[in-house]
């Protein structure tokens, strides 16, 4: 059995939740899987309002009653990046969402820090040019 351990969630805020690590993947429980994806297992499968996505054994997506995050991110659209040593995994917006993004050439609207460390939402600036400059000192 796994020793459970802390899980970073770097999503649409960052979240630390208890799980455990199986294969490289993190496992936490599935309220964890709901309030980070919005998606809820449910015998039928994951689901989120109306819709369901099957899930069978053959996924590899349950272990010790917890839920394989990657997978589920993976079954619902949402591209992940996973680093066992940091114990983070990282979920994208799903591919739906950014793939009408770029065709409609809308930017989603996400919320940064200014210079002075003021937080600003992007579309603060609707309707106005705006230059979003983003760099990294790694």
């Amino acid at each position: 059995m796994e020793k459970d351990s802390e899980i970073t969630i770097l999503a649409n805020s960052v979240t630390s939740v208890s799980g455990h690590w199986a294969n490289g993947d993190p496992f936490v429980a599935p309220t964890e899987v709901k309030s980070v994806l919005g998606w809820e297992i449910k015998p039928e499968g994951l689901c989120k309002d109306d819709a369901c996505i099957p899930v069978n054994e053959d996924q590899s997506i349950k272990n010790q009653d917890r839920y394989n995050l990657r997978q589920v991110a993976h079954l619902t659209g949402h591209p992940t990046l996973v680093s066992q040593e940091s114990r983070t995994i990282t979920i994208g917006q799903p591919s739906a969402l950014r793939s009408s993004a770029l065709r409609d050439k809308i930017a989603p609207d996400f919320e940064l820090p200014d210079i002075e460390g003021v937080d600003r939402a992007f579309s603060d600036w609707a309707g106005k040019k705006r230059l979003l400059v983003a760099f990294s000192s790694w």
